[in-house]
């Protein structure tokens, strides 16, 4: 049973940080629509990017450490970097000069239904076979029908 407990507490963490970073984006850049830090003078980087830099270092921490607390703070950094990279997946799928495509909403509602399909295939995977009977089982039984 415990095990099975620890296998849904990473998903947990993803599905919280992926949510709370998505509303935090939306929020964000509804609020201050004209903010975003300029490395180079007219370059703006979108948060995809760092979303994406953010999966890196999740998946190489991942690949180092093993332990239950290492996992769940790993799968709070993988959420975020999965929140920030999908929150503007609309871009992947239209070119950016296209006139609002920073307020699709297209990829974030594509990304939530792939992910709500994705967690209920448990629910309707075959239930496995049950175990075959040993023959001695069935000569047991034979012998305990007979008496």
């Amino acid at each position: 049973m415990f095990q099975r407990l620890k296998l849904k507490a990473p998903a947990l963490g993803i599905s919280f940080a992926f949510v709370l970073t998505v509303a935090a984006a939306r929020i964000f850049s509804l609020v201050l629509p004209r903010v975003h830090w300029e490395p180079v003078t007219g370059m703006h980087i979108h948060h995809y990017v760092y979303g994406i830099f953010i999966l890196v270092v999740a998946g190489y921490l991942a690949l180092i450490f093993k332990s239950d607390r290492a996992t769940a703070w790993i799968a709070l950094l993988y959420g975020l970097g999965v929140g920030l990279t999908f929150d503007e997946f609309g871009m992947w799928l239209t070119p950016p000069f296209v006139r609002g495509v920073r307020w699709n909403t297209n990829g974030v509602t594509m990304i939530v239904l792939v992910l709500a399909l994705l967690g209920l295939l448990p629910v309707f995977r075959r239930p496995a076979d049950p175990p075959k009977p040993v023959p001695a089982d069935i000569v047991r039984k034979q012998l305990q029908s007979s008496m």
